[in-house]
């Protein structure tokens, strides 16, 4: 399986992040043209990160086919949803007079910095006309913090439907499943979901420090295992109809404590360094975090825009009634709601 990380350029270090990188085939985050050309402009850890194979950085105008009618169904969401215009333009242009200095609500200041070269500018200009960015220079962008994190969910989400990738953000609390079904009225789904997550814990080993050249190694000689392991953990934590009480939970799980013993041993022997044991949240994918953002929760329309423009990119993902798989993971209320 391959990620598409979201919402910054740069992966964190972090151990969500060395949970991760061992696990996927591919994992890669979407960078604007001038970091292709200026390597340097990234943190250190995505630096070498980069530079040892382990994250692929991608540029939407690279890949996608028709950007601009893409990010025109942004501008269509926003446009259609006049309370949020309302809401999130600056108080100065939402109101004509303000008593306060302007500098206060300034975007430039207080905005999300979004990079010009990751998209179009006419999505950037028309977020300007509608009160909700501001430039800073001739390649950053000041941007409303709501709009921004869609807009970065919006562009992540079509790109990864285009490159058959997996969005995936380390915007999760700790009680990863938790939180995502937190707000799921099927008390039944969320129980299940809670009992998962504890008999999961302390189940995914990675190294504590970690060398990327080695990881990289490590991921070259060991990828079949890696692959077989993440397979048996997707398979048991995704699957909504393998409940706890099921013999096939019991088997898978069984399975993959065994899968952990081996997959330590060869981490140790391949002096990793001090091997830990976290919770599933750090290797599974499948749009946890685009489940679990506030944002998509409330505004289903955002849904809507996103298949709206895959189908656009690819319009043979028409077939499947979302337009992408791991909407497949989205409760029934929402998938109804986002037709």
């Amino acid at each position: 399986m391959n990620l598409l990380y979201y919402p910054y350029i740069n992966l964190p270090d972090t151990e969500w992040t060395i949970r991760t990188l061992p696990y996927y085939d591919n994992v890669s985050s979407i960078v604007p043209t001038q970091y292709f050309h200026e390597p340097e402009r990234y943190e250190p850890f995505m630096r070498e990160a980069v530079q040892n194979e382990l994250i692929t950085p991608v540029n939407p105008m690279n890949v996608l086919d028709n950007p601009w009618e893409v990010t025109r169904m942004f501008d269509e969401y926003l446009n259609q949803n006049k309370g949020i215009l309302k809401r999130r333009r600056l108080p100065i242009q939402r109101n004509g007079i303000s008593h306060i200095h302007a500098g206060k609500y300034s975007f430039r200041e207080n905005g999300v910095h979004m990079h010009a070269d990751k998209l179009n500018n006419g999505v950037f200009y028309n977020l300007i006309q509608m009160g909700l960015a501001e430039r800073i220079d001739d390649y950053w962008y000041g941007v409303e913090p709501k709009t921004a994190y869609e807009l970065m969910n919006f562009i992540t989400s079509v790109v990864a439907c285009k490159i058959d990738y997996q969005p995936v953000t380390d915007r999760i609390t700790d009680n990863c499943f938790s939180t995502v079904y937190a707000q799921n009225k099927d008390i039944e789904l969320r129980t299940r979901q809670y009992k998962r997550d504890l008999i999961l814990k302390e189940m995914i080993p990675y190294p504590k420090q970690i060398d990327l050249t080695h990881l990289r190694q490590f991921k070259d000689r060991h990828h079949d295992l890696l692959t077989a392991f993440s397979n048996k953990v997707e398979q048991i934590a995704l699957n909504p109809t393998i409940t706890p009480e099921s013999p096939l939970f019991t088997m898978v799980l069984d399975e993959m404590k065994a899968a952990k013993e081996e997959l330590s041993a060869r981490m140790n022997e391949s002096h990793l360094g001090d091997i830990v044991f976290g919770t599933i949240c750090g290797t599974i994918a499948a749009g946890l975090g685009f489940l679990a953002s506030p944002v998509l929760g409330a505004i289903p329309g955002l849904l809507n825009a996103i298949y709206s423009a895959c189908r656009i990119e690819r319009p043979e993902s028409a077939i499947d009634q979302t337009g992408l798989k791991y909407l497949a993971l989205v409760d029934k209320r929402l998938r109804r709601k986002s037709r």
